[in-house]
């Protein structure tokens, strides 16, 4: 079986990206399905393990995608080291579509998804610290390929929603007040699956739109949307060619 220390984990975003595909690896898991093949992307001579988190095809919503079998195939694959790419609602005034940020805390607001691999069948109950849901040193190399790249980058805790909806004006009041400066829809469980197989998880997100209640004047969130992420995979791919070689 082919393996990679590195993996990817893509979003919405990545469809703009064109992944230099070289291969698939198929199979299932304990937990079923996922979303995709393993595809081994190359990155100059690297083969990077990669994840379609909706699917190669863009079909599953966020709240049925199978996250344990996703988290856990990648594992299989050798991944210590995950990266996963997220489109976001950015909050903060300070945080308009277009610019990335690498999260450093998350509120979960979802429900009703598998979240642990502790499921009654173990000897014992699984715990695991998730005082800080993200690694510190794979946040660091994200912020300093964004940089090397000439993008700004941001950090602060991104509220996850349960999706596929967008959130109302209300709730993003809710989101702000609790602290979240940007939401996002499946960083959760991802993020805590990820600590359960002792795999280090960093996000990097990019915004797409101003959260409902943030839109300045007449722009809608879904022409925002289709903007910005057509134009997000070039950062997202500026970031990727500075960060992988900077990842042993």
């Amino acid at each position: 079986m082919p393996s990679s220390n590195l993996g990817l984990i893509v979003g919405t975003v990545h469809y703009g990206l064109a992944l230099n595909v070289a291969a698939r690896s198929p199979g299932k898991t304990p937990y079923g399905m996922p979303s995709s093949p393993v595809l081994w992307a190359e990155f100059g001579d690297r083969r990077i393990a990669c994840i379609a988190r909706h699917g190669e095809r863009h079909l599953i919503p966020p709240h049925q995608i199978n996250y344990r079998a996703n988290l856990w195939f990648l594992q299989q694959h050798g991944v210590q080291r995950c990266i996963a790419l997220n489109a976001v609602g950015a909050i903060s005034a300070d945080f308009p579509p277009g610019e990335l940020a690498v999260p450093d805390q998350v509120i979960d607001y979802t429900w009703g998804r598998e979240h642990s691999y502790a499921d009654g069948s173990q000897d014992e109950v699984l715990h695991v610290d998730f005082t800080e849901p993200f690694d510190a040193e794979l946040r660091g190399q994200i912020a300093s390929a964004a940089i090397e790249a000439g993008c700004s980058i941001r950090s602060g805790a991104i509220g996850v929603t349960q999706g596929p909806r967008l959130e109302s004006a209300a709730e993003v009041d809710r989101l702000e007040r609790d602290g979240c400066t940007m939401v996002g829809m499946t960083t959760m469980p991802e993020a805590s699956l990820a600590r359960e197989l002792g795999m280090r998880y960093a996000v990097c997100a990019l915004a797409v739109n101003h959260a409902a209640g943030r839109v300045p004047g007449d722009t809608s969130i879904l022409a925002q949307l289709e903007r910005h992420t057509s134009q997000g995979a070039e950062r997202f791919a500026a970031v990727l060619e500075r960060l992988i070689p900077a990842i042993g």
